[in-house]
């Protein structure tokens, strides 16, 4: 019969320190709202400051893409090979590559008869390339948008033109605007900032070859050289390969402001803040605890009662937390939806582990002998 008794006291072990866990948490003895709302705390501000700085560092990029710092143009009058110079969108990196060259006669709108427009002559690619934005994918033109001009802002403000309208022209006739792309002056080089774009077909020469990409490859510059016909042996007449804009720098280090970011801190001093809560809701409670320890609860029994409520609020933090790990999933142009979401867990989950690993420790701390001392010293 003893035999029996001792052979089922484990189980039974564990089934008392779940019930003494379970009224403990039910009549507020281990204040697991109060609890759960602090680690949560902790949760959400090391997190968000890692989102955030993520954000900070998309911003940068994006900025960086928009401005045409990633945009780089080969200069070879009358020798761009318009289908090798689109054949660049197909390597890595590359979003839109194509041809420009200047139109051989200036289109003049009725609206504004006293300038002639610089008139450009783009294939689809040199197209998608002006008009896209930041380091997101690269915007897809419908099959309208190829019929009919473009016409940069300026030359649209200038005009009073608008997406969609029908222009007359001075020397009789009509333009449909097929759209306005942006070309501020922020430091971009070309003929592109004050005119009208005229979409043609991929063939025969051009001026120039214009190839956005994100991020940039290493190669770019003799990547762009292939888009070149015919080289030509006169060293006064290279073709030569230069950045859209210069303005914002030759290159941006992604990697490097990712590794280098203040935030990487964010996961040790999440794991540290849920470790003190775990060691201060046990270390307040000693004399408790010190207390059934003399009356024979085997110390494996508390530390698994113990656990057992720290559990229970730091789950309830993981729950509080939630939506922000929906807000990392949610909208993030340039980057992995699922690595924004693992960085912006690991803090959750450290912080998590360090409240348990707290109350583990502040349970081995609580000892039988200083239950005269925890009573002398409570408050």
């Amino acid at each position: 019969m003893s035999g029996q008794d001792d052979r089922k006291h484990p189980m039974m072990r564990l089934r008392g320190a779940f019930d003494e866990a379970a009224r403990n948490i039910a009549s507020g003895t281990t204040h697991a709202a109060l609890y759960a709302l602090l680690l949560a705390v902790v949760m959400v501000g090391c997190a968000g400051a890692e989102l955030l700085q993520l954000r900070g560092i998309q911003r940068q990029i994006d900025e960086f893409v928009s401005a045409g710092a990633s945009t780089y143009v080969v200069d070879a009058a009358g020798r761009i090979d318009a289908r090798s110079c689109e054949s660049l969108a197909g390597l890595d990196g590359v979003q839109a590559a194509g041809a420009l060259r200047t139109a051989d006669a200036r289109l003049t709108l009725a609206r504004i008869p006293s300038t002639a427009l610089p008139t450009l002559e783009a294939t689809p690619g040199a197209l998608r390339a002006l008009v896209s934005g930041d380091s997101a994918t690269t915007r897809s033109l419908a099959a309208d948008e190829f019929d009919g001009v473009w016409l940069s802002r300026q030359a649209a403000d200038t005009s009073g033109a608008a997406t969609g309208s029908l222009e007359a022209l001075l020397d009789g006739g009509n333009v449909r605007i097929a759209g306005v792309y942006e070309s501020p002056d922020d430091g971009r080089s070309g003929t592109t900032a004050y005119a009208l774009v005229e979409p043609v077909p991929v063939e025969g020469t051009f001026d120039q070859c214009i190839v956005k990409a994100w991020p940039v490859p290493q190669s770019m510059e003799s990547l762009a050289l292939v888009s070149v016909g015919d080289v030509g042996t006169d060293p006064n007449d290279q073709p030569r390969v230069r950045q859209f804009n210069t303005k914002l720098g030759a290159e941006l280090d992604a990697t490097a402001l990712f590794e280098h970011r203040a935030t990487t801190v964010m996961t040790p001093l999440a794991a540290v803040g849920g470790l003190a809560l775990g060691f201060v809701a046990i270390r307040l409670r000693r004399l408790e605890l010190a207390s059934a320890l003399h009356c024979g609860v085997p110390k494996t029994a508390l530390m698994l009662q113990s656990l057992m409520e720290t559990c229970s609020w730091t789950v309830a933090a993981l729950a509080l937390c939630l939506p922000l790990l929906a807000f990392a999933w949610w909208d993030w142009p340039g980057f992995d939806a699922g690595q924004i979401v693992d960085l912006a867990a690991r803090p959750l989950l450290a912080a998590a582990c360090g409240a348990l690993v707290g109350t583990a420790v502040a349970i081995l701390a609580v000892r039988e002998r200083n239950l005269f001392r925890y009573f002398k010293d409570r408050s």
